[in-house]
């Protein structure tokens, strides 16, 4: 058993004098090898990929048809076509055109064996004139995961920092839990004397018996307590080594729990409506429905499209004759549709319409929220540091105490019950200083959590 307890400080020993890690090496470690980021950006290259899909309706659509046809009247007839097509989406201004070339071949089995060569090229060009009138119902789908990957992009921002503020608070613990294992090693080591002390002056006969069994009784607690504040840091160090996955004893915090943190957030509310990753994400959530709202009423308005076509064609025995000096020709016109009443297309209105200004009031409701938690935040770091002031005093006084109850105890003027009431007091108000210390540092962190900068990035 004592070899183990020997080992053990041993490691605890190694532990202190290895090298620290500030609070900055902690989250830099943290995003480099934890798997819930590399989550969340394999998360973020999915979404990459789905608006790149998006863009398929840019794609040119090119197509080969053939056919060969034998009609047995009177003669063999032999008819061979061959159809080339290419068509592309032109989706800055809602425009389709077409190529096309067709070729067709005839011959009829007589004593004159003829062939007839039919050529003919065409282009043909849609241009939508109201409904998808420059191409707003063309780029929705692409314009709409541009804006989702902005999204996702914020999202997994707060997902980071969200996952960072819980395992920081683990790092204050560790800092935390390192102070205090100072203050139950110094009052052990302080009992350690006092029994020393104690048992010399009882075997002088000075003292009662009943003096060394009190001085006992607070070194075993001293001794519970520092073991307890021991094992407690061991765990936490066997935690953050495997979320880490770092040696145990470089498991360590280099972090000044007793730092103040200014906030220079004078007119916070402005702060938070230009910096908010929560408020931005809500304004491109407007951004998508106004997006939407744009195609809603592009949908509503007739379908009037203004066509051109060209055509060159040419007849000849021989192919190559076929496609040289062809005769042309063109048309223009106009196509006019629309449904009496287009219910579907004002419906689709009214409805995104309601949504965009519930989709505002939503943004009021989170800024309102945001702001009341940060303002509580900011409050609390405030009263906390008043806190620490008075900490700080019940300390001195505390040390005071412990001074005077042991001047009295030297002079036979009291009992070693009231040293070592003043002693746990004195290390009561050392544990409850670092303890306010703690939720100071923790709601600092939340304070920064809140308004975005949690991250050192």
């Amino acid at each position: 058993m004592k070899k183990h307890f020997i080992i053990f400080n041993i490691i605890i020993i190694i532990c202190f004098n290895s090298k620290a890690m500030t609070q900055n090496k902690f989250i830099e470690r943290l995003e480099g090898i934890h798997p819930f980021f590399t989550k969340l950006n394999l998360s973020l290259q999915i979404k990459e990929i789905d608006q790149q899909k998006t863009t398929a309706n840019q794609d040119w659509l090119v197509g080969v048809k053939t056919n060969f046809n034998n009609v047995n009247i009177d003669n063999n007839l032999n008819t061979i076509s061959v159809d080339f097509l290419a068509t592309k989406k032109i989706v800055s201004s809602g425009a389709d055109i077409t190529f096309k070339h067709s070729w067709r071949q005839q011959n009829k089995n007589t004593t004159t064996n003829i062939d007839t060569n039919n050529s003919k090229f065409s282009i043909d060009y849609v241009h939508p004139l109201l409904k998808n009138a420059s191409g707003i119902n063309d780029q929705l789908n692409t314009g709409l995961s541009s804006i989702n990957i902005q999204i996702s992009k914020l999202n997994i921002a707060e997902q980071k920092e969200a996952f960072i503020l819980i395992q920081l608070k683990k790092f204050i613990d560790l800092a935390y839990t390192q102070e205090r294992l100072i203050i139950d090693n110094q009052r052990l080591d302080l009992a350690t004397q006092e029994l020393t002390l104690i048992k010399q002056k009882f075997k002088m006969a000075v003292i009662d018996k009943v003096d060394v069994l009190l001085q006992e009784d607070a070194y075993h607690s001293a001794k519970q307590r520092q073991l307890q504040t021991q094992q407690y840091l061991n765990i936490i160090r066997y935690e953050l080594s495997i979320i880490l996955d770092i040696n145990l004893y470089s498991v360590k915090a280099e972090f000044d729990l007793y730092k103040p943190y200014i906030i220079n957030k004078d007119d916070l509310k402005q702060y938070l409506l230009a910096n908010s990753r929560i408020l931005k994400i809500a304004d491109l959530n407007q951004d998508l429905l106004e997006l939407q709202l744009k195609s809603d009423k592009s949908n509503s308005k007739a379908q009037f499209d203004l066509k051109l076509g060209i055509i060159n064609e040419n007849k000849n025995s021989y192919y190559t004759n076929s496609i040289s000096n062809p005769s042309s020709s063109w048309s223009i016109g106009l196509d006019f549709s629309y449904p009496i009443g287009n219910i579907q297309a004002q419906s689709n209105i009214i409805k995104t319409q309601i949504m965009l200004a519930k989709a505002k009031e939503k943004k009021q409701e989170q800024l309102l929220n945001i702001y009341s938690k940060a303002n509580v935040l900011k409050q609390k770091i405030k009263y906390l540091l008043e806190i620490l002031e008075l900490s700080k005093a019940q300390i001195k006084t505390a040390k005071a105490r412990t001074v005077e109850e042991r001047r009295r105890y030297n002079n036979a003027n009291s009992q070693v019950s009231f040293v070592i009431a003043a002693q746990n007091n004195e290390q009561s108000a050392n544990l409850n200083y670092i303890q306010v210390f703690k939720n100071y540092q923790e709601s600092v962190l939340n304070f920064k959590e809140i308004i975005d900068q949690l991250s050192p990035s």
